[in-house]
């Protein structure tokens, strides 16, 4: 199916519906889904859930965006250690046990603000990996029309860009996905990750990931990043001691390209 088929039909799907909430983190997905609903002048109130799983830099670029669309945006705090059982284990179903509580309260608020449809940014492209996280969503009776249209990640891309929206924005998942499954993780873990993640974003790397394996950073990155981190002395020792600063005893380079959900290779 060519692009402009696929993005009238996500046109129609959307003109059926009379009033949404929208789960709404920023990233290039919902971020298309709100450019069409405030296109279309369908009653919309976008809700952001932020933690320190998300760097503050998320929520900032995500009520930006909100603000640019003209779409009331309710920011919702939540601490997933302390509130979500026993996701603190990081299990195999983590992203179902995130999404079903995440999605309750967002069934709520729906309920309460007069909405009645709740919709998220999961794309046709999600299907290909391990997501318990989108069985949460269709349990929830949510509706996920980017992938009801078939558009892929680079079918929303290519919308952003003709909307002229930032489509090069990278996918950002959450820091317990730095971490096996299985393994007991604090928020002192997930701390070092996001500092480590912002010193190597700080140098330009924006994309990279840093994973955790007990003492060892194993950071993944585009195969352009990694040539550069790997041929400049000057940065591989700004990282390095950054990271052992951090507590890291080995600083490791992943020579495969980052790609999303590299932790799911253990299942």
């Amino acid at each position: 199916m060519i692009l402009e088929n696929k993005e009238s039909k996500l046109i129609n799907i959307l003109k059926g519906i009379k009033s949404c909430a929208v789960a709404f983190s920023g990233g290039t997905d919902s971020t298309l889904l709100l450019y069409y609903l405030s296109k279309l002048n369908i009653r919309t109130k976008a809700y952001t859930f932020h933690s320190y799983l998300y760097p503050e830099s998320e929520l900032i670029e995500a009520e930006k965006t909100a603000l640019q669309l003209n779409i009331k945006q309710e920011i919702i705090y939540f601490d997933p250690l302390e509130m979500i059982e026993n996701i603190k284990y990081n299990p195999k179903e983590r992203c179902y046990i995130c999404k079903k509580y995440m999605f309750s309260i967002l069934k709520q608020k729906a309920e309460k603000d007069g909405l009645e449809v709740i919709i998220e940014g999961s794309n046709y492209d999600d299907r290909k990996d391990f997501r318990p996280g989108f069985k949460a969503v269709q349990e929830t009776g949510a509706l996920s029309p980017l992938d009801m249209a078939a558009l892929t990640k680079n079918d929303v891309r290519n919308l952003l860009k003709k909307a002229g929206l930032n489509y090069n924005k990278p996918s950002f998942a959450c820091y317990f996905s730095r971490f096996p499954y299985n393994m007991e993780i604090s928020r002192e873990m997930i701390d070092i990750i996001s500092k480590s993640e912002s010193y190597i974003h700080s140098l330009g790397f924006n994309s990279a990931r840093v994973r955790y394996h007990d003492k060892t950073a194993r950071i993944e990155a585009s195969e352009k990043h990694i040539k550069e981190i790997v041929n400049n002395k000057e940065i591989r020792e700004k990282i390095i001691t950054n990271l052992k600063s951090l507590g890291f005893i080995f600083i490791c380079i992943d020579l495969e390209e980052y790609k999303t959900g590299s932790m799911n290779r253990l299942i």
